[in-house]
């Protein structure tokens, strides 16, 4: 039975465009018997600590370097990648703030990226991932579209997309978005965007 780690990021609650595009997601996958086991990660409800002077400290060593006060320093850092690690399948839901990603994601983006656990360094001095065989879902909401944005204006997607590739060996990522959520009120048909799921 396949484990799915379901990563929330929006401080709208159960009003979030995001949260409800990725529990669809795990509510296809469920339905289709792809997966069996959901793991909930709120990071509005509980963010991530973000990195000061000690931590970030900790964030350079090999894990077998990390002292035991650097351990407690750690502990959520440990708590994601356990998460990461046993999952199968990971979704990920975004609002689009200002161009990127939630604040609350991208501290648990800086949280879970570590040397000698998601990426090791090779022979030659390059970087390869840790983690494979993960399948990753994206559900990005905007309160705009696309088709509006300036060309190259495009950032969560391949921000993400290029975090994972460098940092944790994840490349097999499906992206599904919802757009143009403060133009009016929008009636979202969320079978219709995972039509191709």
């Amino acid at each position: 039975m396949k484990t799915a780690l379901h990563i929330t990021s929006s401080a709208r609650g159960a009003q979030s465009y995001s949260r409800r595009l990725s529990a669809a997601i795990i509510q296809k996958l469920t339905d289709r018997k792809e997966i069996g086991i959901v793991v909930e990660r709120d990071l509005a409800q509980s963010p991530p600590p973000f990195l000061d002077e000690n931590l970030i400290g900790e964030f350079y060593k090999y894990p077998d370097q990390v002292s035991d006060e650097g351990k407690q320093l750690l502990s959520y850092a440990n708590a994601i990648f356990d998460e990461i690690d046993q999952a199968d399948i990971i979704v990920i839901s975004t609002p689009t703030h200002n161009l990127g990603v939630s604040a609350q994601l991208k501290a648990w983006l800086d949280q879970l990226v570590r040397v000698g656990l998601t990426y090791q360094f090779t022979e030659d001095g390059s970087r390869a991932g840790c983690f494979q065989n993960k399948k990753v879902y994206l559900a990005i909401a905007s309160g705009g579209k696309q088709a509006f944005w300036p060309e190259g204006y495009e950032f969560i997607e391949s921000y993400i997309k290029a975090v994972f590739s460098a940092y944790t060996g994840m490349t097999d990522v499906s992206t599904f978005r919802v757009e143009g959520t403060a133009m009016g009120k929008p009636e979202i048909n969320y079978e219709e965007i995972l039509q191709n799921l």
